[in-house]
């Protein structure tokens, strides 16, 4: 906690500090999620930008609707849960590169990278986002894409949890750092 409010601080100075794991996802899995209700209310399905305008419009989404759009012309793809026609849950995936802060790394032709997953307030609780998350690694490994990579903050002990819950791998404890925006390093803490 104290290591968390330093770097708070060094941030309005200038100084960004973001510890962050590395993980790789839809290895290991040793049950299906299930949704929790009426299974028959709800469908999966791949979002279009007609859908955009509705999760841009989104208090916690932190991009607008023409980012969510170049998102999809960059040929990305987001993927949701729908109760009735209304999105449930939501996460995108990028098959080109896993990016986070500064840092952007390519992937190759069976990788892929998993982000920006989130479960409307109304819908939370009813296991939505570990069903979404098992249903991506479906589709992406009909694909060939079988080696699926996630970032997570280190204080982000939620969605830390929600990975070990998938049974996800630790690959990397990583240190971001970034100075006036315009230095930066990333350096390998540890590797598990």
């Amino acid at each position: 906690m104290a290591l968390q409010a330093s770097s708070s601080i060094l941030s309005r100075i200038g100084i960004e500090i973001t510890p962050y794991y590395l993980f790789q996802e839809g290895i290991n899995i040793t049950e299906i999620p299930e949704i929790k209700g009426d299974v028959a209310d709800y469908s999966f399905e791949l979002l279009g930008p007609e859908d955009m305008k509705i999760i841009g419009a989104i208090n916690f989404v932190k991009f607008s609707e023409a980012k969510l759009l170049s998102l999809l012309n960059a040929g990305e793809k987001c993927i949701a849960i729908k109760h009735k026609d209304e999105i449930a849950a939501f996460m995108w995936i990028n098959f080109t590169e896993f990016s986070y802060k500064s840092t952007a790394v390519q992937l190759k032709s069976n990788e892929a990278y998993l982000y920006f997953m989130n479960t409307m307030e109304t819908y939370k609780g009813k296991n939505l986002a570990p069903y979404l998350r098992y249903k991506s690694y479906e589709i992406l490994n009909e694909m060939g894409r079988d080696k699926l990579y996630s970032i997570s903050d280190y204080f982000n002990s939620p969605a830390v949890k929600f990975k070990a819950k998938l049974n996800s791998k630790k690959l990397k404890l990583i240190i971001d750092i970034l100075i006036f925006k315009k230095l930066h390093w990333n350096f390998t803490l540890k590797s598990y």
